[in-house]
């Protein structure tokens, strides 16, 4: 009986190859089941994980037309050439009028007279013949005068006559004289102007202003200025009346005239 009990404990124990493992049992070679330590498998990526975010960036919106070429057009280059030649045309002229450094003209009343000088009630009546000396004192530039215009002056802004002078041209160094008339018949001047040459007439002299404008230009080769207005203010123009038909002429020499440019 107990050869029979061993005989099946070791019939349980031998292993049989070739048959499924029973229960409880292992392949020769092989740790059993539950020899090896349990790993968990690593857990998978978190798609939803929370994460701050910013506004979004912001797109410049897109133009649906066609895109015009960045270069300026030809009218526009056209511009900035002509910009840039007045430029530097103005430069040169500036750094020429420096380099041949103009003076102003000189003028002076060389000699003046008047014929009748009648003045009644509000009216006046008179012929002047006047000389004007004209000057240059450039020894490089020339002077070109132009729409000249001399009117005479009672006064602080009384006009008395008004008249044109034929243009001329003042070389280096020079001077000239330009004679030129200037009348009124009857003009209307007021009770007060009026009897306050009267006045002056018969007490021996009368002060008249005199004041000449012209555009004028400077030259110098090729050098030439632009025109601008000369104006030339004689103040002390005085007349004296020896007789009392009303003939006046100039007395001693005026003074020089005030230049204005």
């Amino acid at each position: 009986m107990a050869t029979s009990a061993a005989g099946a404990d070791d019939g349980r124990n031998k292993t049989v190859t070739g048959y499924p493992v029973e229960p409880g049992q292992f392949a020769a070679g092989y740790p059993a089941a539950g020899a090896y330590p349990y790993v968990a498998p690593p857990p998978p990526p978190h798609t939803n994980t929370y994460r701050p975010m910013g506004p979004p960036p912001h797109y410049a919106p897109q133009p649906t037309g066609p895109i015009a070429p960045n270069r300026p057009t030809l009218l526009c280059r056209l511009l900035i050439a002509a910009v840039a030649v007045f430029a530097i045309m103005s430069l040169v002229f500036f750094i020429a009028w420096l380099a041949l450094r103009p003076r102003l003209p000189e003028f002076r009343v060389e000699s003046a007279s008047v014929f009748p000088l009648n003045a009644t009630g509000s009216e006046l009546t008179a012929t002047w013949n006047l000389t004007l000396l004209a000057n240059n004192p450039n020894h490089k530039l020339r002077i070109y005068y132009d729409s000249i215009q001399a009117s005479l002056f009672y006064g602080d802004d009384d006009r008395i006559a008004t008249t044109s002078l034929p243009p001329f041209v003042l070389t280096k160094r020079n001077q000239t004289r330009v004679g030129f008339k200037l009348a009124t018949v009857g003009e209307y001047v007021g009770n007060y102007v009026a009897k306050r040459i009267s006045d002056e007439r018969d007490r021996g002299s009368v002060r008249f202003g005199l004041g000449v404008f012209a555009s004028v230009r400077f030259r110098s080769g090729v050098f030439q200025s632009r025109p601008r207005v000369l104006r030339v203010f004689c103040e002390r123009v005085d007349f004296g009346f020896a007789q009392k038909n009303g003939t006046g002429t100039l007395t001693g020499q005026s003074s020089p005239c005030v230049v204005d440019l």
